[in-house]
């Protein structure tokens, strides 16, 4: 009888301490995953950081450009065109001037509010941008097809076939 208290208490301790290591496998693991996930974070700010100053400079040079754009129709007595210009201009100088001073958190806060006050705008956002990469996979895709088919038929490709020599 002592015999299987002994063994009961031992397969106690042993579950005891097989309770705590899992615990504190669990623990590391959390931490772990926590940690990884900061690092994520981070990464990411600082891509759309970078993204964000570039894409802001050149939004200011095509605004730049285009109040030039509008000089020169005010100069040639189109005012009414040199006029939308020059508001165009406005708006994308200062939205380029954002970008470029903006933080890449301040960004991805900026994206997150507008996507809570304006879901459907950002779904319909979202529609376009996936009906644009569907029309140009659509159309790389024919002419893949059209070079496949022209290849098959011939034993040429079509950039090839010009030159006149076989496709190896």
């Amino acid at each position: 009888m002592t015999n299987t208290m002994d063994q009961a208490s031992q397969q106690d301790g042993l579950a005891e301490q097989a309770s705590v290591k899992v615990q504190e496998a669990t623990s590391v693991a959390s931490e772990k995953a926590s940690e990884l996930r900061e690092q994520g974070s981070a990464k990411l700010r600082e891509q759309v950081d970078q993204r964000s100053t570039q894409v802001g400079s050149q939004v200011r040079s095509l605004g730049e450009a285009l109040r030039r754009s509008g000089d020169d129709l005010k100069n040639e007595g189109n005012d009414n065109a040199a006029e939308l210009t020059s508001q165009a201009a406005d708006r994308l100088e200062r939205v380029g001037s954002y970008l470029e001073g903006v933080s890449g958190a301040d960004v991805m806060r900026d994206v997150e509010s507008f996507a809570r006050r304006r879901p459907w705008m950002l779904a319909g956002v979202g529609l376009l941008a996936g009906v644009a990469a569907s029309r140009f996979m659509k159309a790389s895709s024919e002419k893949r097809y059209d070079d496949s088919r022209a290849l098959s038929q011939t034993g040429y490709s079509t950039s090839q076939a010009s030159a006149g020599a076989p496709q190896s």
